[in-house]
């Protein structure tokens, strides 16, 4: 749940905010044990302002990933798909969200600290990561000791995001 919730947080952000606050470095390398199936479903995003978009998250081809595909223009439109997992920094999971770009220009990603997950896992809050020093970063050990360093740091996130399960 924690993974979906982030992914939605991260591609209504993607529009709603420039996004110099993205790294070409994940923060690590997908890992089973962060693993919540509690994601798969349909989610929507409280603070968009079309009520009929949403987001649905499926099991990923690839290993500890989940594929999640956010639909706009009323919930008719599948504008952005990509696949979300887990880290941990500091015991904290953050959620790795690839940011939306040119295949030729490489990989970027948007991270989403996950704050708060109901015992259902039917909602979520995260904090995306605003701090624009992160396109500097050059590898993954660099992103996780940087955000290691910024975690509880308001100044940090960009913004406050909170998701809730419509199936």
């Amino acid at each position: 749940m924690n993974k979906f919730h982030g992914l939605m947080i991260i591609a209504l952000l993607m529009l709603v905010y420039s996004c110099n606050n993205i790294s070409i470095f994940p923060i690590d390398k997908p890992g089973q044990a962060l693993d919540d199936d509690r994601l798969i479903g349909k989610w929507k995003f409280e603070e968009d302002t079309n009520k009929n978009n949403f987001y649905e998250v499926y099991p990923s081809i690839y290993p500890h990933q989940y594929h999640v595909r956010f639909w706009n223009r009323g919930g008719t439109n599948p504008t952005y798909e990509a696949n979300v997992y887990y880290s941990k920094v500091n015991d904290e999971k953050f959620l790795n969200v690839p940011y939306f770009t040119d295949p030729l220009e490489g990989h970027w990603y948007l991270f989403i600290r996950m704050l708060n997950i109901n015992k259902e896992g039917t909602k979520m809050t995260g904090a995306v990561v605003g701090d624009e020093s992160m396109l500097n970063l050059k590898s993954e050990k660099q992103v996780q000791d940087y955000i290691a360093q910024n975690i509880d740091k308001r100044s940090f996130y960009i913004d406050t995001v909170h998701f809730f399960k419509i199936n």
